[in-house]
């Protein structure tokens, strides 16, 4: 670690040690989708101490990103959000390694080459990019790397990580292993969302309207405090991966927060 680095993370110190922040710092991270949770998310990793990070990201940010997504703002509206954070997270950590992609995961090749030297992979793409996730998540396993997901439910979020040589995103969701990419993935909403909050809006109670949100047909709904937690929830899964503080929570099971209800659960999702 230099001198600088020592300075910014000195107060990481403490809750870590110099060892631990010593791992942070040679650590690489990436992250595929850069809007509401992967945004603020690549912000939380930089202020941990993480010492590379590979992002992905094709499009630009939008009126509707201003309510939730780290970098938005009216004067960056219309550019793209890996080179608008590649300027913000260099603001923050100057020396932080980042390699930005901003072309689109289109064939197995472009998910191995995000993947590769990633210790963990990260898929924070929007809902309805299954042939996307199953490429990402095949792409950490062959590089051995950790590959997890995180999304936000409301007023609450949901972490999702998967083992290298453990199951596979297709098992999770309920596909064979080894099952083609033009496959027709219609995945059930609670493969997406095991747990629905008490304050779920009448309107998102209707099968059709959860399974056209699940095939991305229609925005999912967000709020800065879900996404917010989600960023962090994922920060943390992030930090234990590689520190190892506690046995981690490997799918099938997945970790649940909701402010709103007071909920904090570990559930599976065959159960």
């Amino acid at each position: 670690m230099d001198d600088l680095y020592r300075q910014i993370f000195s107060r990481n110190l403490g809750f870590l040690t110099e060892a631990e922040q010593e791992k942070l710092s040679n650590a690489t991270v990436g992250i595929m989708g850069l809007g509401s949770v992967g945004g603020l998310l690549t912000e939380r990793l930089v202020r941990l101490g993480i010492g590379r990070l590979k992002l992905g990201e094709t499009v630009p940010f939008e009126i509707g990103s201003l309510n939730s997504e780290f970098g938005s703002s009216m004067r960056t509206v219309g550019k793209n959000k890996a080179q608008i954070l590649l300027e913000e997270l260099k603001d923050i950590n100057p020396n932080v390694r980042i390699d930005c992609t901003l072309v689109p995961l289109a064939e197995d090749g472009d998910a191995v080459s995000f993947a590769r030297k990633c210790d963990i992979v990260i898929n924070a793409m929007q809902l309805g990019s299954f042939k996307e996730s199953i490429m990402l998540q095949r792409a950490a396993r062959r590089n051995g790397a950790y590959y997890a997901m995180a999304s936000a439910i409301g007023f609450g979020a949901l972490a999702v990580v998967f083992e290298p040589a453990g199951l596979t995103l297709e098992e999770y969701n309920g596909f064979a292993s080894n099952v083609p990419l033009d496959s027709d993935f219609s995945i059930p909403f609670d493969k997406l969302c095991p747990v629905l909050p008490s304050y779920l809006n009448e309107s998102l109670k209707a099968q059709r309207a959860r399974q056209a949100i699940a095939l991305g047909e229609i925005p999912e709904s967000s709020n800065s405090i879900g996404v917010g937690l989600a960023a962090i929830l994922a920060t943390h899964e992030v930090m234990n991966l590689l520190l190892r503080k506690r046995e981690p929570v490997i799918a099938p099971n997945y970790t649940y927060v909701d402010l709103l209800d007071l909920k904090i659960m570990v559930g599976n999702i065959f159960a």
